[in-house]
């Protein structure tokens, strides 16, 4: 794999070095669970988060809810079909922590500059994602083992 240049100092120490000159923020965390309904009791009834209303990703088949803590988004992930990736993970692990998303930019220019890079995509296009963004992953082998999500939000018109 190909090196990118050193980590610049202005980049949080949770970021992978594979992704610094590319990341604006940390986007959210997400979390697999077996029913949104059911974890929507412990974090916004009982660990007070605040939530909106689910919504289904058609093109990675799941239910997301995203959930507030302060400023901090953290999205709870359901299988809304059998053939959903996201079911293999939760009938392998159970459900938990699935993958950290990073702010990006422009999520195309981002996979082309990992790729020139030599950084495994699982995405080598982006796709759509919750909330109109653009979204792609980053292989978890090329990012010390935690599956990484590119970002980027709706332009403004």
């Amino acid at each position: 794999m190909a090196r990118m240049s050193a980590q610049p100092s202005n980049v949080p120490p949770h970021v992978p070095a594979q992704l610094a000159p590319l990341v604006r923020g940390l986007h959210h965390i997400a979390i697999v669970v077996p029913s949104i309904a059911e974890a929507r009791k412990l974090y916004e009834g009982v660990l007070g988060l605040s939530a909106g209303e689910p919504e289904y990703v058609a093109d990675q088949k799941v239910n997301v809810l995203v959930t507030y803590a302060g400023t901090q988004r953290i999205e709870l992930v359901e299988p809304a079909a059998p053939d959903s990736p996201v079911t293999r993970f939760l009938e392998k692990t159970g459900g938990g922590l699935h993958h950290v998303a990073y702010k990006v930019d422009d999520v195309a220019a981002a996979i082309a500059a990992l790729k020139h890079a030599g950084v495994r995509m699982i995405d080598e296009s982006p796709r759509p994602g919750a909330h109109n963004t653009r979204i792609a992953f980053v292989h978890p082998k090329a990012t010390g083992g935690v599956l990484s999500e590119l970002v980027e939000e709706p332009r403004a018109h």
